[in-house]
């Protein structure tokens, strides 16, 4: 009994002069599939190598130019990122672009010979190397692939890999609709193909095996660069979301404390009792109090910032030092709409050391201010 196999490579530039990167070159090598290994096919002219073994070169060296022009990428973003308002940048395509004038062209010598730091020289040495090492890889692979007995069709806006490969495998490999969609089934196809790429495909009818891959060709990048984009791009709106959903949380965590201290804020004020203690000498001096009466004639300059929670206490100690006195003879609550002995009441000490006024009435005083006349 033979056994199924599947190949797989990444996609590599037949010219490397019209990369734009040159490294994403692939999307999908994709199956070799049916019964048997895959034979030895004919090689091209000159080459000793099975088309297994090609395949397996193609595949290396299309992997060797897809991570260096990753680590090239990095290096650009570096670069770029170290620029200044108004300075010059470096783009991928440039480095790549065969329609360039000669300064174009030496955009990468140019900026070396400029540069001051040597970090950041260092750096576009690496970068000119990278791209040397892809160029050859490039000519490498583009001589690998005339080796190949593949064939390929260029790919218009809106074709789909699915329908190119049955047309292929229905029309030159001369397979009835039923047998190409099973072949299909077992291969990888990419969704992301754009007007220029190439789309290659090879049946053996010895072996009954077929694959089918995407080169760039004339389309400026490839379905894989196209597909690494998307999650690129999926990765930061991902991103973007997640810092905005934190930030919101984080906000809304500040609001509710916020709305809390403020509900408590108001709880505290309408359940409190406020008040202003004072010398009832000085009071009639600031005329407060009447002079002979002790009676409220102003309270508007007063401030009632001492407060006391009916909810968590109904007493207000006082002592004689606190308002310049020696003792506290007497107590008395302003303005006089509260009764003492109905609303509250006043307790000082035998040797008048100090005194207390007791609220018997808490409700009536909530939320609002009194005076304490403090006489020695």
């Amino acid at each position: 009994m033979n056994r199924k196999e599947t190949i797989l490579l990444t996609d590599g530039l037949r010219r490397p002069d019209r990369i734009l990167r040159a490294g994403l070159a692939a999307v999908a090598i994709a199956a070799v599939i049916g019964f048997g290994a895959i034979g030895c096919t004919k090689p091209g002219p000159g080459s000793a190598k099975s088309t297994d073994e090609l395949l397996s070169q193609l595949q290396d060296d299309r992997t060797e130019i897809d991570k260096t022009s990753d680590t090239m990428m990095k290096r650009i973003e570096v670069f770029n990122s170290s620029r200044k308002p108004g300075e010059r940048t470096l783009q991928f395509s440039e480095i790549f672009t065969q329609d360039l004038n000669p300064e174009q062209r030496d955009v990468l010598n140019a900026l070396v010979e400029q540069e001051k730091d040597i970090s950041y020289k260092t750096l576009l040495q690496k970068i000119i190397a990278d791209r040397d090492s892809i160029r050859e890889l490039q000519e490498k692979v583009a001589h690998l692939e005339q080796t190949l007995p593949d064939k390929f069709v260029v790919a218009k806006r809106g074709d789909r890999h699915e329908d190119l490969a049955m047309a292929y495998l229905t029309g030159e490999a001369s397979l009835d609709a039923a047998k190409a969609k099973m072949l299909l089934s077992q291969v990888d196809q990419t969704d992301e193909l754009l007007a220029g790429n190439k789309v290659w495909f090879f049946y053996d009818p010895q072996q009954d095996t077929f694959r089918t891959y995407v080169t760039q060709g004339d389309a400026g990048q490839t379905p894989i660069r196209v597909r690494r984009a998307r999650q690129r791009q999926l990765v930061k709106e991902r991103d973007a979301y997640k810092s905005e959903r934190d930030t919101a949380q984080a906000e809304a965590v500040v609001l509710e404390q916020v709305r809390s201290q403020l509900e408590s804020d108001i709880a505290t004020r309408q359940n409190s009792l406020f008040y202003h203690a004072a010398n009832a000498q000085n009071l009639r001096d600031q005329g407060v109090l009447s002079p002979v009466l002790k009676r409220l004639r102003d309270m508007k300059g007063l401030s009632f910032d001492e407060s006391l929670d009916l909810r968590a206490g109904t007493s207000i100690d006082l002592v004689p030092q606190n308002f310049g006195l020696d003792q506290i003879r007497a107590v008395k609550l302003l303005p006089p709409v509260y009764q003492e002995g109905r609303d509250f009441s006043v307790e000082t000490s035998e040797d008048y050391s100090s005194a207390r006024v007791v609220i018997l009435d808490p409700e009536i005083f909530k939320g609002k201010e009194v005076l304490l006349a403090i006489g020695g």
